[in-house]
């Protein structure tokens, strides 16, 4: 093997399978890793016409990812917005280059033993918050902002989404059972410190998206062992929910209680909060159906609403609707909108297709799994909060979205039962 081939082949894997670790953990070594990533990619993209060819075979994906760029400057010049709106297009863009990273990833279970690691660092991060420096929401490292909004919800859905790729990788029977054991122990990990993070949103998708894997487990066992996975699963699920009963506990009651408050007319609560600033957004895009107010500009809207009176004073602490959808909606109008659907939908059309070939091929459907959790979890988390408004999230999706397609990519190559168009 030449020494170039080698080391695009080692550092490209010690990179991305230390990547998930940077995302729970940032700090310098993200930087670097990065400038390690790009490096890679352009002398992969400047000496192997395979790397260059590889956009063709995930080409909806490349131009979703994109298009961020153009459409956010397109949305600056109309709106007069501010620069850094197009911060999320410059890091769609950077993974797009360095996805050809992807090609050298040798072996893979490097890289699923980094996402399993990541859930098991952001558990850990959790429960030591919680415990330890006595935390009422844990929030990783990021950060509280100048308003006093911690950085809780994000880091729940990145421990959520970690934990569920890490359950995916248990569930895989393609791997060796100490290697599914260990998935599975940094799953129960990761879950627990969602427990204790306590945010509603991510805590649901991950009980949602754990169950649906399951079943869809199960349904492929005999008797004997879908009732072993079944008692097995019951146990491990109890015993986290009856050690963390207290912090359950409290997130139940203070649904219903605000539940209650909705019912008697007090919007002032977390989930009051959202449906005032659902109400104002709907009641933005009402008079911006087509090209929005433009990107980061709710906020400006919305305080302007207060001092007219049209929305509740409690609200003016947020830049955003916590609705992915209605910002899209609201920020670019119905193109928004429909820009957004693309930019989860293509994904979603792309590992659906490739995950059914596969299964029907009797090849390996880790990769397209693992596209399809992420996509199915980023698209829940938009229900009820921005996904695309902090860089840990924005960087998560492009990173594991354009990861797991040019995997799936090679797989369709390297498995004549697969019709060239699977890829």
């Amino acid at each position: 093997m030449p020494i170039h081939s080698k080391f695009t082949r080692v550092s490209a894997t010690l990179a991305l399978s230390l990547v998930p670790l940077a995302l729970v953990f940032p700090s310098m070594l993200k930087s670097i890793l990065y400038a390690v990533l790009l490096l890679v990619a352009l002398l992969l993209l400047a000496s192997r016409h395979e790397a260059r060819a590889s956009y063709r075979a995930i080409l909806p994906i490349v131009v979703a990812l994109g298009l961020y760029l153009p459409y956010s400057l397109l949305s600056i010049w109309l709106h007069q917005g501010m620069v850094k709106s197009a911060d999320n297009g410059v890091h769609f863009l950077y993974f797009v280059i360095i996805a050809v990273c992807f090609l050298e990833l040798d072996p893979r279970r490097l890289f699923w033993f980094g996402i399993s690691a990541a859930a098991i660092g952001a558990g850990v991060l959790a429960l030591y918050q919680r415990f330890e420096l006595g935390l009422p929401r844990p929030y990783g490292m990021y950060g509280v902002s100048e308003i006093g909004l911690s950085g809780a919800i994000k880091f729940a859905m990145v421990t959520t989404l970690f934990s569920l790729l890490a359950l995916s990788a248990a569930l895989n029977r393609g791997n060796p059972t100490r290697e599914r054991l260990c998935h599975g122990a940094a799953a129960l990990v990761g879950f627990a410190g969602c427990q204790v993070i306590a945010s509603r949103g991510p805590w649901l998708v991950f009980v949602l998206v754990a169950c649906g894997m399951g079943i869809v487990y199960l349904l492929k066992l005999d008797k004997r062992r879908m009732g072993i996975a079944l008692l097995t699963a019951l146990i491990s699920a109890a015993f986290v929910v009856g050690v963390f009963y207290a912090e359950l506990h409290e997130r139940v009651s203070l649904t219903v209680n605000e539940i209650s408050s909705l019912q008697n007319g007090d919007l002032n609560t977390s989930l009051g909060a959202r449906i005032a600033m659902w109400k104002a957004a709907l009641a933005i895009f009402s008079t911006h159906p087509f090209l929005g107010i433009g990107l980061n500009k709710f906020g400006v809207h919305l305080n302007e609403m207060i001092a007219a009176g049209q929305a509740p004073a409690f609200v003016a602490v947020f830049g955003h609707t916590h609705n992915e959808y209605l910002e899209a909606l609201v920020t670019g109008g119905i193109i928004g909108l429909a820009y957004l659907l693309w930019l989860l939908g293509a994904p979603l059309v792309f590992f659906v297709r490739r995950l059914m070939r596969f299964h029907a091929a009797g090849v390996n459907v880790a990769a397209p799994a693992g596209g399809l959790i992420t996509v199915i979890c980023f698209a829940l988390f938009a229900l009820s909060d921005n996904i695309f408004d902090r860089q840990m999230t924005t960087s998560l999706y492009a990173f594991l979205i354009l990861g797991f397609a040019v995997m799936a990519m090679q797989d369709v190559r390297s498995h004549a039962g697969l019709s060239p168009q699977a890829g």
